[in-house]
């Protein structure tokens, strides 16, 4: 059976992450130098397990709720409708009539969690709010929108 892009990848990561180990620990440590090489190894290995990871889960690691959440059907179905793939031009027209229909914040917050796939921490640092009122402005817009279609 033919390998995958994806698995070819994993593979490519996974091998390159033990050439890595390897180089890492053939270092003389005691040398202010072969110190510093390891720390810097030390940062690329991380950021190729966390690639791996990302790549191997199909989601960003440490989330733990990722694009597969199903927390209510019909919350579910509006957002694989956002991705377009199943929009037709009425559709696709509504769904832009319901976001432009949201207030700035709202839209702002849900496109960046729904869309971007960012949390709402991440969201709250980015726009300097607190976490509970982008959690509110998240629900609002989802309310929203699901009114619209649902």
């Amino acid at each position: 059976m033919k390998a995958t892009w994806i698995e070819t990848l994993i593979g490519q990561y996974a091998a390159e992450t033990h050439v890595l180990e390897r180089y890492r620990d053939s270092l003389d440590l005691s040398l202010p130098a072969a110190a510093e090489e390891a720390e810097t190894v030390s940062g690329m290995l991380a950021d190729m397990r966390y690639a791996l990871t990302w790549m191997r889960r199909g989601r960003r690691p440490g989330s733990r709720r990722g694009a597969e959440r199903t927390d209510v059907y019909r919350q579910r179905e509006v957002y694989v409708k956002l991705s377009g793939a199943q929009m037709g031009g009425a559709e696709r027209l509504r769904m832009v009539e319901a976001l432009l229909a949201l207030s700035d914040r709202e839209r702002t917050c849900f496109l960046l969690h729904m869309a971007q796939g960012l949390t709402l921490q991440e969201i709250s640092d980015k726009l300097d709010l607190s976490k509970a009122s982008v959690q509110k402005y998240v629900t609002r817009a989802r309310e929203k929108i699901s009114e619209q279609f649902i």
